[in-house]
């Protein structure tokens, strides 16, 4: 893989779509082939950013009631939940919140569910909240909500540059991902589709204050 020194930080990429202009110098971004990394330069040099996933899956886990009902709330300030959303319960089948029906909440007491003793397996309340019933009571169960907003924090290189590491949980192959300075909350760039990207063979590497790059990263 033959890299070349880059002549300047102030580049364009196809694909995404730079905010605030002459608030930042302009940002190349691309996605690396192999590892599915995505590379920002034209930052500044060690300069704080963060990146927000639209649609990254994020589980967690939930304790049954002494019912077997887990409730999630729609309007958790970590976890909200939207129209459009989907869930998955301990790695099954994607469970759309549109598509659920709309019930009184399950209430138990003394380990029975009253005023609605027979719901649906998974239901919302009018309030936006999303209930599992049926399982067993007080078992751990993990919840996967395939939507979620998450935010991620990076540093720049003395070069300006920056990675976003595909790995862990920050798996992603599509959704928008945006990236903000840390220190004002001004956004840099907006990536609208991580899949559509400008695929790259390797990120910039930093030497000696110099930033070398691929032949197939987006020229200036």
């Amino acid at each position: 893989m033959k890299y070349k020194l880059l002549p300047s930080l102030a580049l364009v990429t196809l694909g995404i779509t730079a905010l605030a202009p002459g608030a930042f110098a302009n940002p190349t971004v691309g996605r690396e082939t192999r590892t599915g990394d995505i590379y920002v330069s034209g930052l500044g040099s060690y300069q704080s950013i963060k990146g927000e996933y639209s649609s990254l899956p994020r589980s967690t886990n939930k304790n049954a009631n002494e019912c077997g009902v887990i409730k999630l709330s729609g309007s958790s300030a970590s976890l909200p939940i939207n129209a459009g959303d989907t869930f998955k319960l301990n790695g099954g089948t994607d469970i759309a919140f549109n598509s659920l029906v709309v019930e009184a909440e399950p209430k138990c007491s003394n380990g029975v569910l009253v005023g609605n003793p027979t719901p649906s397996a998974t239901l919302k309340d009018s309030n936006g909240n999303v209930y599992f019933t049926g399982l067993t009571p007080y078992s751990s169960n993990v919840v996967t909500y395939n939507n979620a907003p998450t935010l991620r924090s990076v540093k720049a290189s003395t070069c300006g540059t920056a990675r976003f590491s595909n790995s862990g949980k920050y798996v992603v192959t599509s959704g928008s991902l945006t990236i903000t300075d840390s220190a004002t909350g001004s956004t840099i760039v907006t990536i609208a589709d991580v899949g559509a990207m400008t695929a790259v063979s390797g990120g910039p590497i930093c030497r000696n204050g110099a930033t070398f790059t691929t032949a197939d990263w987006p020229s200036p």
